[in-house]
């Protein structure tokens, strides 16, 4: 039976090499270890306090990549830079999409307050389990709770909704956030390329579902109504994914902007085998 991957993040503090091996007694299934670091801690300080801080956490990362060395477990380091959030987000975007099945855990014993709440946001996205020390000396289990996201965009045809509202990513001044999509132009979309959802539970090894596409004048074996649309669109909003509201210049007529989470969902859980159109904006993003 092959082991299933372990991941292990840590924000970078100056005890980080006496918690890691105190941890291995709760988590003794460890394959790969990541240390997340902020960028000035490897940046010489003219405060001989601050750089007196840096250096205990710069000696202590280089512990922790000794000890797992010994213990044969895989090792990287991490630089965070700001703004922390985003940069931490996009570190554990590419380590999830590397190693999608693993298992992750977290130790937020060190490290930063900023760098700590940034990897403690991020942590549901991946089903991660938050261990901290808080003021005892072995780390304990932060209770999060249950995001149903990863299964819900395991349906491809929220994938593909998802990549129309980010594709083409057109920025709205001052938001930061794609613009607005029609509702009928996200209908249309998605009717060539529709999946159908099956009654019938998938079998946990069996092949990913090919996703059809569709010429002009033909139709999908089973069309996509506008109450099934209907559904998507709704589920995606209490998901709390997309923003619904009606369209400024006909109030009958809904549009749709895809929120921050949305964005995130979308980068974490999207297969490129999807269709094209994933593909590309999973490029891009």
């Amino acid at each position: 039976m092959v082991q299933q991957e372990h991941i292990h993040i840590i924000s970078a503090g100056e005890n980080i090499h006496t918690a890691y091996p105190a941890i291995f007694r709760t988590l003794p299934s460890i394959t790969r270890t990541y240390v997340l670091a902020e960028s000035a801690v490897y940046e010489l300080s003219p405060n001989p306090e601050t750089e007196k801080k840096r250096a205990a956490t710069r000696n202590a990362v280089s512990a922790v990549k000794e000890i797992s060395a010994a213990l044969s477990i895989s090792f990287s380091r991490e630089l965070v830079f700001p703004p922390v959030y985003s940069s931490a987000r996009d570190i554990l975007i590419r380590i999830h999409r590397e190693v999608p099945e693993a298992r992750s855990t977290f130790d937020l014993s060190g490290g930063a307050k900023p760098l700590c709440m940034a990897l403690f946001a991020v942590a549901p996205w991946v089903g991660g389990e938050v261990y901290a020390a808080f003021d005892e000396k072995v780390p304990r289990h932060i209770p999060l709770p249950d995001r149903p996201i990863r299964s819900m965009l395991a349906n491809p045809n929220y994938q593909v909704i998802l990549a129309l509202l980010l594709h083409p990513v057109k920025r709205e001044a001052g938001t930061g956030f794609p613009g607005w999509v029609s509702r009928e132009y996200l209908f249309k979309q998605l009717w060539p390329v529709y999946v159908p959802s099956r009654t019938k539970s998938k079998k946990a090894d069996a092949p990913p579902a090919s996703v059809v596409k569709y010429t002009h004048g033909r139709k999908p074996a089973a069309e996509l109504t506008h109450g099934t649309f209907s559904d998507f669109m709704k589920s995606l909003a209490d998901a709390g994914l997309v923003y619904e509201e009606s369209a400024p210049e006909n109030t009958r007529q809904k549009r749709y902007r895809i929120t921050e989470n949305g964005e995130i969902a979308f980068r974490f859980f999207s297969d490129p085998a999807t269709s094209t159109l994933v593909r590309t904006v999973l490029d891009k993003v």
